[in-house]
């Protein structure tokens, strides 16, 4: 349904991670972030090519602080992104 509530807050919570990776100066669609809609879940890549995850529920999606859910998850990446 094109006009679903959940597709669209989706869409603006993977615009506003998208963000996050740029402002730290890494390109969202160099395979480093994958955004999977149908399980809600982000993922970025980290150096050993594994990923760190984040599912998320229909909740946090619709009622959740968009900005906020983006900024915690790329704070989370970066943490375990960083751990040697």
């Amino acid at each position: 349904m094109p006009n679903d509530p959940l597709d669209a807050r989706w869409q603006e919570l993977v615009r506003l991670v998208e963000e996050q990776f740029w402002e730290h100066r890494q390109h969202p669609g160099g395979g480093v972030f994958k955004a999977d809609r149908a399980q809600l879940r982000l993922s970025g890549i980290l150096r050993d090519g594994g990923y760190f995850s984040v599912t998320l529920t229909e909740e946090q999606v619709l009622m959740g602080d968009l900005p906020r859910v983006a900024n915690d998850f790329y704070k989370a990446y970066r943490a375990e992104s960083d751990k040697p």
